[in-house]
């Protein structure tokens, strides 16, 4: 296998049009970070997520005849494709409610994400405890939060993305993003200050 990282998402796309698995292979590695974040966001639940970067990514690679350059970049329509797949999770296990709603694990594996606060150094225990247990209340009221609210909040905040890639990724217009965002932003100060 070669190194593609110097090569855009669009040469990668072209490459695998052409037969290359390896050039989307590296499109995989490139983006399964950002496709388990809002996998695990929606889901709650880290084996989920995982089924959701699987799934995604075969759905991606079998359809990207499909993908059009034109209309999004490859990441926006891979993360639609997440989305919606994690949607259809939580649709089939919605009788496991209680997982959704539980702890991370202590076994289950951490990601590390240069948003995150606890993978940074940090000068003492102490500290760290009392980051990860910020970070720790911060993932339970996001759960607590509607799908569509956490969802956009997170390809807002964490993902970084515009009012439009999100609209396209959810399938919404940009008014109703921007009201998903407020009124996300405002359930977690209610939900945090009580």
């Amino acid at each position: 296998m070669g190194n593609f990282e110097n090569l855009s998402d669009q040469e990668l796309i072209a490459r695998t049009r052409n037969g290359s698995v390896d050039h989307f292979d590296e499109l995989v590695n490139r983006h399964t970070i950002v496709v388990y974040r809002v996998a695990r966001s929606i889901t709650g639940a880290h084996e989920e997520a995982e089924d959701v970067v699987q799934e995604s990514f075969l759905r991606a690679f079998s359809n990207l005849d499909k993908f059009d350059e034109s209309k999004s970049t490859f990441r926006t329509w891979l993360l639609t494709i997440a989305r919606n797949q994690s949607i259809n999770i939580i649709g089939s296990f919605r009788r496991k409610a209680l997982k959704f709603f539980s702890d991370r694990s202590d076994d289950e594996p951490e990601f590390e994400f240069s948003s995150n606060p606890l993978s940074q150094e940090l000068p003492d225990a102490e500290t760290q405890l009392s980051i990860k247990q910020q970070f720790q209340t911060m993932e339970k009221v996001l759960k607590k939060l509607p799908e569509r609210q956490r969802t956009a909040l997170l390809l807002r905040s964490q993902e970084g993305m515009s009012y439009d890639e999100i609209s396209t990724i959810m399938n919404i217009s940009v008014s109703s993003v921007e009201s998903l965002i407020f009124r996300g932003r405002k359930k977690i100060i209610e939900l945090v200050e009580r």
